[in-house]
């Protein structure tokens, strides 16, 4: 009769624990799970962000992947010569273009008449006009290492 009315150990211990640790299982079970399903979404999607930004004597943009650097365009492109947007909405719209098709999937280039049919102004050339010290310096570098 000692034996019968005495509980074991286990006994005890599940019932005082039992639906304690069961609770702190779920628990942590529920978060791992919240987790990973962010880590996946996070790694199936990309979130691209489309700025303004200016330049010597205009606009540019920039297209941001996830917050770094995507798609950096200090000049318009697809254009003969240095020329850069006169203004920031002429800017992003030109920027929305080449956006939207890389949302869609689509090589993200941009041409002339795209921009014109959207209004864009694309200023004349001016022969005069030069990209920044710092990118000249690069066009240097190549046209001297080309050369030799």
């Amino acid at each position: 009769m000692a034996l019968s009315s005495q509980k074991t150990f286990r006994e005890t211990f599940l019932g005082k624990w039992g639906l304690s640790i069961l609770m702190l299982m779920v628990i942590i079970c529920t978060f791992g799970f919240g987790f990973y399903k962010r880590w996946k979404w996070r790694h199936e999607h990309v979130f691209l962000e489309l700025k303004a930004i200016p330049v010597k004597n205009g606009w540019g943009y920039d297209i941001l992947q996830n917050g770094l650097p995507w798609c950096h365009q200090d000049y318009i492109p697809a254009v003969t010569g240095y020329r850069v947007f006169q203004s920031k909405e002429d800017a992003l719209a030109a920027g929305r273009i080449v956006y939207d098709k890389a949302v869609a999937g689509q090589l993200p280039d941009i041409t002339e008449q795209e921009m014109r049919s959207k209004g864009i102004f694309i200023p004349p050339l001016d022969s005069t006009a030069r990209p920044p010290e710092d990118q000249m310096v690069r066009l240097k570098t190549k046209d001297t290492a080309g050369s030799k």
